[in-house]
C-alpha cells in the first residue's frame, strides 16, 4: 500500500505525559504554525482512514483547533488513572479505538515531530497476523511508534489491574512481530521518504526539540 493512500486503521496519540524533562507541556510546543499535538494529529489523520484518538490526563482534555482535521475524526479521551505510565495510555487509547469498531491502530507519542505517513503505513502493513508490530530501531524498541490490535486494550487494562506498568509486560503476553530497520526500509515508500527512520526520534528535552527543529527547516507539517 502506498503511503499516499490512507491505511484502514485508527491512530492513537499519547499526550498525557508529565513532560518533566522538557520542563513544559510538550503537546503545546510550537511546530511551524501549529502546536506539536496539532502537527502530529494532522500527520496521522492523513495516514489512516479511521479516527485519531488523543489520550490526555484527567481534567486536561486535549484540543486540536489548528490541526486542519475534520473535527468528527478526532476523539479526545482521558486516562482513568493518571501516573501509571504508557501502558495506561495504551489501554485507554486502544479501548477507545475498539469502541469505534476499529480493529487496528497505530500508536505514537506526541513528542515525535518527524512522524510521517510513510512510516505509519509501513508499520501497519507489517502487522500481518501478529497482535503488535514493534519497530526496533536506533538501538531501542519503539512501543510508542508501533501498530496494535485494538483488542489488546482490554488485555493491557487487566495487566494494569495486576500491577503491570510497562509496555513490555503487554508484549510478553502478546504475539509480537519485531521490525528491524532493514525490515522497515524494505518498504520502498518509506526508504524514499525517511531513509534514516527519523520518524521515531523524540523530543524529550529542550535540546532534543531544538535539534529536531534544526533537522527540518521551517517545519510546518
Amino acid at each position: 500500500m502506498s503511503y499516499e493512500t490512507p491505511c484502514p486503521a485508527a491512530a492513537v496519540v499519547l499526550a498525557g505525559g508529565r513532560s518533566q524533562r522538557m520542563g513544559t507541556d510538550k503537546a503545546g510546543l510550537p511546530w511551524g504554525d501549529r502546536t506539536l499535538l496539532e502537527h502530529v494529529v494532522g500527520v496521522l489523520a492523513a495516514a489512516v482512514t479511521g479516527p485519531v484518538v488523543i489520550v490526555g490526563t484527567v481534567g486536561a482534555p486535549r484540543t486540536v483547533d489548528g490541526a486542519r482535521v475534520e473535527p468528527a475524526r478526532v476523539v479526545s479521551v482521558t486516562d482513568d488513572e493518571p501516573g501509571r505510565g504508557p501502558l495506561q495510555g495504551l489501554a485507554t487509547g486502544l479501548r477507545a479505538a475498539a469502541a469505534r469498531d476499529e480493529a487496528v491502530a497505530f500508536v505514537c507519542s506526541v513528542d515525535l515531530p518527524l512522524i510521517n505517513p510513510a512510516y505509519v503505513a509501513a508499520v501497519l502493513a507489517a502487522l500481518g497476523e501478529a497482535e503488535v508490530a514493534l519497530p526496533v530501531v536506533h538501538g531501542h524498541r519503539q512501543p510508542l511508534a508501533a501498530a496494535y490490535r485494538t483488542a489488546l486494550g482490554d488485555r493491557a487494562a487487566a495487566l494494569l489491574a495486576a500491577g503491570a506498568r510497562r509496555p513490555g509486560d503487554l508484549f510478553a503476553a502478546s504475539v509480537v512481530r519485531e521490525l528491524s530497520a532493514a525490515d522497515l526500509l524494505a518498504d520502498p515508500d518509506l526508504h524514499a521518504a525517511d531513509p534514516e527512520l527519523d520518524a521515531v526520534r523524540d523530543a524529550d528535552t529542550p535540546q532534543e526539540y531544538a535539534a529536531l527543529r534544526r533537522r527540518t527547516p521551517g517545519p510546518c507539517g
